[in-house]
């Protein structure tokens, strides 16, 4: 695991205040009450990918909660955790890919789409409605909807957002022995 130090908390900061942005200002409402698309769950993907499951925890829970603190319907904290939990997964998950060395090919895609559309399911599809029903007393069959349609939204836009993010970042980026000393 990537050491959590001054520049994964300054990455955190930044997915923090992007969530933050994206929830908030960039959403579209939905059919769904209290349900928006936005790209938000690409970018703590990305993040997670980049920097370590640590940053994709704290970016995506501050994050939320920042928008949660802001909006007036109050903190929903299963939500907020779940954000979070998202990010540590997708980080663990794809623990190996590099965006740095400059290679994210169709191993790496293969790899980041699978670990994104698990962790959707299991964070919006099961945890947070499960949450919800738990802890708000929430009846199922709503909090369920929202979850999964919160769910494939994010997997949408993480499999499309994201591939493209972590394809523009490592294409960014000289890969591993492209370079040769001349004589």
């Amino acid at each position: 695991m990537k050491k959590f130090g001054v520049k994964s908390v300054v990455a955190s900061a930044i997915l923090a205040a992007l969530v933050f942005v994206l929830l908030r200002f960039v959403a579209i409402p939905t059919p769904f009450p209290d349900t928006t698309l936005s790209i938000y769950a690409a970018v703590v993907a990305f993040f997670a990918v980049l920097f370590g499951p640590l940053v994709g925890l704290v970016g995506g829970f501050l994050g939320n909660l920042l928008v949660d603190l802001t909006a007036g319907w109050g903190v929903w904290w299963t939500w907020v955790i779940v954000t979070g939990l998202y990010g540590l997964f997708v980080g663990l998950g794809c623990k190996g890919i590099n965006l740095e060395d400059g290679i994210f090919g169709k191993k790496e895609f293969m790899r980041f789409t699978i670990v994104s559309v698990v962790s959707c399911l299991l964070c919006w599809g099961a945890l947070a409605p499960i949450g919800d029903i738990l802890v708000y007393a929430e009846p199922a069959n709503l909090v369920f909807i929202q979850g999964l349609f919160v769910g494939l939204s994010g997997m949408i836009s993480t499999i499309i957002v994201g591939g493209i993010l972590c394809k523009a970042y490592a294409a960014s980026k000289a890969q591993k022995g492209s370079l040769t000393k001349e004589d």
